[in-house]
């Protein structure tokens, strides 16, 4: 799946759908599509990534909060990103 420098592929051009995700991405997210724009290679991918997504910081939609507290999704965050040897 990865090209030939070892990177994974990247949507180049989105779909409307898409790109509705990816103006909410940059609104709520980030500003840099690049982890957007790999996992939308794959629609199965990029909805379940989404979808989870949603769930921790959204929560269910009958509450108000998210379902975990925001320092512990960093906090996850960070520590996901150090066992994949993220040092971004």
């Amino acid at each position: 799946m990865a090209n030939k420098h070892g990177y994974l592929p990247k949507v180049t051009e989105l779909d409307d759908k898409q790109q509705r995700r990816l103006d909410t991405w940059y609104a709520k997210a980030y500003t840099d599509d690049n982890l957007f724009r790999t996992l939308a290679a794959d629609e199965t991918t990029i909805d379940l990534f989404l979808g989870w997504v949603g769930a921790v910081y959204g929560g269910h939609p009958d509450e108000d909060a998210g379902a975990l507290d925001r320092h512990m999704i960093e906090l996850c965050r960070i520590r996901m990103a150090n066992r994949n040897e993220c040092f971004h």
